[in-house]
């Protein structure tokens, strides 16, 4: 018994070392897609009425963070959204807002939001990312903001809706 008790005591330490290698970290709260698309509608209604009504557009709350490459960004991203760069770039300009990153399936933009939690940085990932996106037909925009129907994936290993043309390279 002593053994088994033993055994496993030491399989947690080796496991409690290495999370914070792999995965280890801030618990992150995520967003699912509906919930990005009614934040990205929501100011994008708002910057609308102030306009009709000659009055400043209202800053969101929140900023939406592509944090894929520079290939995969120049291909297409998600209406409203910036990259990492522009957001390294400009962070007091977001200071006070939540960042939700996203890549192509979560894992860079999870591993991102950590690193920004550390910060102290008021983050949340969108879990499923872009593939979640165009899996709800969403519209994606080159960065001069012209709709496109082209999709990095990173990898092909991934599917797309018939909707969108997949690119890899």
């Amino acid at each position: 018994m002593a053994t088994i008790v033993l055994s496993f005591l030491a399989s947690n330490e080796a496991h409690a070392q290495l999370g914070g290698l792999f995965g280890g970290g801030p618990k992150i709260e995520t967003v699912d897609t509906s919930t990005v698309a009614e934040m990205l509608a929501s100011q994008r209604a708002a910057e609308k009425e102030a306009k009709e009504a000659g009055k400043p557009s209202p800053a969101a709350n929140f900023v939406l963070v592509d944090v894929r490459s520079e290939a995969e960004v120049n291909v297409s991203v998600i209406p409203g959204a910036i990259t990492k760069r522009e957001f390294e770039q400009n962070r007091e300009k977001y200071s006070g807002r939540v960042v939700i990153p996203y890549c192509t399936v979560g894992g860079r933009s999870g591993a991102y939001a950590k690193q920004l939690a550390k910060e102290n940085v008021s983050v949340k990932n969108y879990k499923g990312s872009i593939l979640k996106w165009i899996d709800a037909e969403l519209p994606l925009v080159t960065l001069d903001g012209k709709p496109t129907h082209r999709v990095h994936t990173y990898s092909d290993r991934y599917k797309v809706p018939s909707k969108y043309e997949q690119v890899t390279q």
